[in-house]
């Protein structure tokens, strides 16, 4: 059997990718969803594993940015991982994942990141996972009062560009994520079905406005995809906007917005979920960690981190992709020893100094803690972080990180 890993090549995987898609159920077999996924996978790298032939696993890759309290730091968001029905278990999608990171990791993509389909697979790869994010699922009708707001313009998937600087330009938490093409929301917009958006404009350019799609037009849900402001007053006007349409629809999903409890924005919350409870539209709340996120490069990710107490300690880390890599790789994977001083001014070099105290980690676990998904207790508890127990308590002293939100699926 005739194996091997290269590039996409349009001329030839492009019927393969098809297929590969339909038997994964992600698109249906009508020209417009061939044509929507050409365009998808055209926004980056693209990898196949080729079997007798013909390609049957394809990992896609876009750029986009990861920001680390304030900081952007440049990230390769892997936005597909699929394989077909007859390359199951063949390692075909670790291997087209794997060459997808090296190149990134070869181009100096400092982070790399994905949403997962179950916790543990890619953790082979060195990715470590998020924070939880939190979904609500309410009948808007139920919000509080938060004012009239003013009549909106409406949006359709023809107004991806100004979406998309839209988002560009919306209020950034620790961990916020953006996505360069333009291309990847008219992408995600035709995906969807019946979907429209409500939002404001200043000077022709969107400053804060939801975008939803529905299977029933007539009770919803109505799922909001993409939810930008650049305020928290211009939160609270879009959450008006989406109290209004109760007067018909049922229920909304929607992700928490930062820093907001949506709990405490409705009326009577729990009874609520008990009336509901059971129903067509049950009103519930979920959370889950679905994104994982590894470094590619150790020292840029490190030298971000601005912390008030001075720490110096030795490095060493364990990563787990080169297990995975091709053999003549440029990128190594980031596994190795480095001397790390946290400070006002944050420097990281490779190899060890004499005299440190030592912290020996995986990439996995050193991701989960320079993002704030995990502690240096409890990955020394329930991870790979080893260390002098001072050491595990000067880290949880020193870096100390609000809960990241990456607020932009891919």
């Amino acid at each position: 059997m005739a194996t091997m890993y290269r590039k996409f090549n349009k001329e030839k995987d492009q019927k393969a990718a098809h297929r590969i898609w339909l038997e994964c159920g992600w698109i249906e077999d009508e020209k417009k969803y061939h044509a929507m996924m050409d365009r998808f996978v055209g926004l980056g790298s693209a990898w196949v594993y080729e079997m007798n032939g013909a390609a049957e696993a394809l990992t896609l890759s876009a750029k986009g940015t990861m920001h680390h309290m304030g900081t952007p730091l440049s990230l390769t968001a892997i936005t597909a991982v699929t394989t077909s029905r007859v390359a199951r278990n063949q390692g075909a999608a670790s291997g087209t994942l794997a060459r997808a990171l090296a190149e990134a990791g070869a181009k100096g993509s400092a982070l790399a990141g994905l949403g997962c389909f179950e916790q543990g697979f890619y953790d082979r790869l060195g990715f470590g996972t998020g924070s939880y994010v939190q979904g609500f699922q309410f009948d808007p009708a139920w919000l509080k009062p938060m004012g009239r707001p003013a009549p909106p313009v409406r949006l359709s998937p023809k107004d991806f560009k100004a979406i998309h600087q839209g988002l560009l330009a919306r209020k950034k938490y620790h961990g916020a994520v953006d996505l360069t093409p333009a291309d990847f929301i008219r992408c995600e917009l035709e995906w969807d079905k019946n979907v429209f958006g409500l939002g404001y404009k200043q000077d022709g350019k969107l400053t804060h406005f939801f975008v939803a799609g529905t299977e029933d037009v007539e009770e919803g849900p109505y799922r909001v995809g993409y939810l930008a402001y650049r305020s928290v007053d211009q939160l609270k006007e879009l959450l008006a906007l989406i109290r209004g349409l109760g007067d018909q629809i049922r229920v909304v999903r929607m992700h928490e917005p930062v820093g907001v409890q949506i709990q405490t924005l409705l009326k009577k919350p729990f009874q609520l979920q008990g009336l509901t409870h059971g129903g067509k539209h049950p009103t519930r709340h979920s959370s889950n960690a679905y994104w994982q996120l590894r470094m590619m490069d150790v020292r840029s990710c490190i030298t971000v981190l601005s912390v008030a107490a001075d720490l110096e300690f030795n490095l060493t880390v364990d990563d787990p992709i080169v297990d995975h890599l091709p053999k003549k790789s440029k990128w190594p994977g980031c596994g190795g020893m480095y001397t790390v001083h946290l400070g006002a001014t944050t420097r990281c070099s490779k190899g060890h100094s004499g005299g440190l105290r030592e912290l020996r980690c995986s990439i996995n676990d050193l991701t989960r803690f320079w993002i704030g998904a995990a502690s240096a207790e409890v990955l020394a508890t329930f991870g790979s972080f080893a260390a002098d127990g001072s050491l595990i308590q000067a880290l949880d002293e020193a870096v100390q990180l609000p809960t990241p939100v990456p607020d932009w699926d891919y």
